[in-house]
């Protein structure tokens, strides 16, 4: 009898053992399966706030839209942007109106040290402002490939609202933000190389017809167009050199741009001749006395290059819009007839 008593409590003592084994098994499991959801839901969220971003590749309105998505998804009181620019990050966006107290980029300007993540829990103010609480704060920074490309400052005004959880998501989406920002650097970047002539950087001549053109269907009437053509260009490119004849183009193209409105279009046509867009024209007078104005500038300008001094000049045709206009073609062709007259009245004059 002893024995078969025996025998049932070793087995009641194993099935117990067992189950609290099964139960821990299934807890561990279950737990795995929850970790597993929240990755898997973070990871979608994630995904989705990329595809999102992604949409304003190439548009000013960007870190705008990171900054807004932060406020969202972390429900924050203020969230702030930073990009490097020339060595120091920059403020880009915030919804702050001072942000002295953001001493980890202060000190990141100042000593260029590795920025790391940090979390800020304090139940005194640490905004250094009346007029706001802070209590609750992470900074993130942004890196690629070891990197810095810019950095994340987030806060609340509840103590302890920020937590390890929010880092770790943080973390997760400030990867796939320095792929965003990275591309829309290379994408800007590939648009101005397709809009800019290399030498000069003024837009190229395919630029500029699309903008002008566009502009015209739109109902754009009250313009003028200039044709610059740089005197002698020929001869002094076969006598100095072209490396010489590139200077010269550069520092005309300068003076060009330094001495136009900024809404102004300023494009290089071909070769040394150069195309101007004024908007706005008031009357041909106006036009005439800018044009005087830059032609007097670039004549008065020597260019001097490896011990060769050269005075430069240039001739301008100007044309401005006529009623019976069908298209830009028409305009330029009139601009370009006044500048074939400035060549034959000497050149170095403006032609209207």
């Amino acid at each position: 009898m002893s024995s078969l008593e025996d025998k049932y409590n070793k087995l009641k003592k194993d099935y117990e053992s067992y189950q609290r084994v099964a139960e821990e098994t299934m807890q561990k499991q279950s737990s795995k399966i929850i970790e597993l959801d929240e990755k898997v839901n973070m990871l979608s969220l994630i995904m989705k706030i990329s595809e999102y971003i992604n949409k304003f590749l190439g548009s000013d309105q960007l870190v705008f839209t990171i900054n807004d998505i932060m406020i969202g998804i972390l429900g924050v009181t203020y969230s702030s942007v930073y990009l490097l620019k020339d060595d120091k990050l920059e403020l880009m966006v915030s919804n702050l109106d001072k942000t002295k107290h953001h001493f980890m980029i202060k000190e990141f300007n100042e000593n260029q040290d590795k920025l790391e993540v940090l979390l800020i829990n304090s139940q005194d103010d640490i905004s250094r402002d009346e007029n706001m609480q802070i209590h609750s704060c992470i900074c993130m920074p942004i890196y690629l490939n070891d990197v810095i490309l810019g950095a994340i400052v987030v806060e609340h005004n509840m103590y302890n609202y920020l937590t390890e959880e929010h880092i770790r998501l943080l973390k997760a989406l400030s990867n796939h933000l320095a792929i965003c920002l990275e591309n829309n650097k290379l994408y800007n970047q590939t648009k101005r190389s397709s809009e800019r002539d290399f030498l000069t950087m003024l837009y190229n001549r395919n630029y500029f017809f699309s903008v002008i053109n566009k502009k015209i269907s739109d109902g754009e009437r009250n313009f003028s167009i200039i044709m610059i053509d740089v005197d002698d260009f020929k001869k002094c490119n076969d006598t100095y050199g072209h490396q010489f004849g590139d200077l010269v183009l550069k520092n005309i193209c300068e003076i060009i741009s330094n001495n136009i409105r900024k809404d102004d279009i300023i494009a290089r046509y071909g070769g040394e001749e150069i195309i101007i867009y004024m908007n706005n024209v008031k009357n041909m007078e106006s036009v005439y006395n800018r044009m005087e104005s830059i032609r007097k500038d670039i004549e008065n300008t020597v260019v001097n290059f490896k011990g060769i001094s050269y005075k430069i000049t240039i001739s301008i045709g100007i044309a401005v819009v006529k009623d019976d206009d069908k298209n830009l073609h028409q305009i330029i062709e009139r601009a370009d007839m006044n500048l074939y007259k400035a060549k034959n009245l000497g050149k170095n004059v403006v032609v209207y």
